[in-house]
């Protein structure tokens, strides 16, 4: 007669198991890890929002700042939450519109900002694109074939920012100019062209930052 193949039996588990032990731990561990990765992308903290466009140099005052409760999660540390972190004395590095979250990285000092106002006459009304806090293109169109030149257009600065709009007078006693941030690498050559009263023409750039189409 053949003989009864042995019955495999398991054994119940151990609450003094090691693995059973180790098993339980990371399963809590994963748990709270997840609820606290929740907890903190759901909690809202202060932030500073701009009321008004800021451009580069302007001097970041609190007067100009709002604050809101914002779900920022893991971009918290990438801005500004109170008036009391805003270094003395400290201006904006880059444009800011209105509405718009302070960057940490767009607060600095003055020797920060590489860039330098000038100040351009204009001859006709400008794009409704050229706005404070826009970035514009500065063309320099030189004179015509009859006087000498070619009548050729060129681009001079390719980023510069709007600073300010003047839009004159009614009575024609100060004319329109827009107060144009350049490259300090581009300044010589805008000089130039302004004191040698050659068309220098302030182009928006659509779909740029600040800039609408």
């Amino acid at each position: 007669m053949a003989g009864t193949a042995p019955v495999m039996r398991l054994r119940r588990p151990r609450w003094k198991d090691p693995r059973l032990i180790v098993g339980i731990i990371l399963v809590v561990a994963s748990v709270l890890m997840g609820a606290l990765l929740v907890s903190r992308l759901a909690a809202t903290v202060p932030v500073l929002v701009v009321r008004s466009p800021v451009v580069p140099g302007d001097v970041i005052d609190p007067d100009d700042l709002a604050t809101v409760q914002m779900r920022l999660g893991e971009q918290e540390d990438l801005y500004v939450g109170t008036v009391e972190a805003i270094p003395e004395g400290a201006v904006a590095t880059s444009a800011i519109q209105a509405g718009e979250l302070l960057p940490l990285s767009a607060v600095g000092q003055a020797s920060d900002v590489p860039l330098r106002p000038i100040v351009i006459p204009v001859d006709t009304t400008v794009a409704e694109s050229v706005a404070p806090g826009a970035k514009v293109e500065l063309w320099h169109t030189g004179p015509a074939p009859e006087d000498g030149g070619t009548g050729q257009a060129e681009l001079l600065v390719s980023e510069g920012i709007v600073r300010h709009i003047d839009e004159g007078s009614s009575l024609g006693m100060r004319s329109m100019s827009v107060e144009v941030l350049v490259p300090r690498d581009d300044l010589a050559a805008v000089l130039q062209v302004l004191a040698q009263e050659e068309r220098l023409d302030v182009i928006g750039v659509p779909g740029a930052y600040g800039v609408t189409p």
